[in-house]
């Protein structure tokens, strides 16, 4: 029996022997060498990369510099489509959002048209009403467009005609009335105004 266990020990001895008397002394000599050629001023990681690449089987392993390189540059170009796509699909929400107000506008707009195309074409009514029904229509629109923005209201304002700005802007406070003069072309600003002193 103990022949038996001595014989057993003999088999799995033969495996520790290669591993402890081979392989771990092997190691140590290459780390050894490692360290000398490194204080020798020789460059052993390029070495094994230039002499991995050119080994069939190794190649596919090691990355030249010249892949790191184009990896970094790939990750670098994604991220700056990422972040193009980001500020694209923000633009695209603002686009929207100023197609909506410029909706809304448009239809404040054609309702204001409609009150006064409406105050006009009623003839039936005497001269005085007349003006009185204008004088109001004409603060509610004027009140209407102080509330807007100054370029909005000078967009509008440049699709009107000159005598209904002028009548427009006469009823507006003299802040609200200069930014809209501000946002407006300068010729058209410049007739306007002229318009207004006479």
């Amino acid at each position: 029996m103990t022949s038996k266990k001595q014989t057993e020990k003999k088999k799995m001895n033969p495996i520790l022997w290669f591993l402890f008397a081979i392989v771990i002394p092997l190691i140590i000599v290459l780390i050894i060498i490692a360290v000398i050629l490194s204080f020798s001023g020789f460059n052993i990681v390029d070495w094994v990369k230039k002499t991995g690449s050119n080994t069939p089987v190794i190649s596919h392993l090691i990355t030249s510099q010249e892949e790191d390189q184009l990896e970094e540059e790939l990750e670098r170009l994604n991220q700056e489509l990422q972040s193009r796509n980001e500020e694209l699909d923000q633009l695209n929400t603002l686009k929207t959002n100023l197609e909506a107000t410029i909706e809304e506008l448009e239809t404040e707009l054609s309702k204001q048209e409609a009150t006064i195309s409406r105050y006009e074409s009623e003839n039936h009514v005497d001269s005085d009403s007349e003006e009185i029904e204008s004088e109001v229509s004409l603060k509610n629109l004027a009140k209407t467009f102080e509330e807007m923005k100054p370029v909005r209201a000078a967009d509008i304002l440049s699709n009107m005609t000159q005598e209904e700005v002028i009548l427009i802007l006469k009823e507006l406070s003299d802040d609200v009335r200069g930014g809209i003069l501000e946002a407006m072309d300068a010729e058209l600003a410049a007739n306007i105004a002229s318009e207004m002193l006479n």
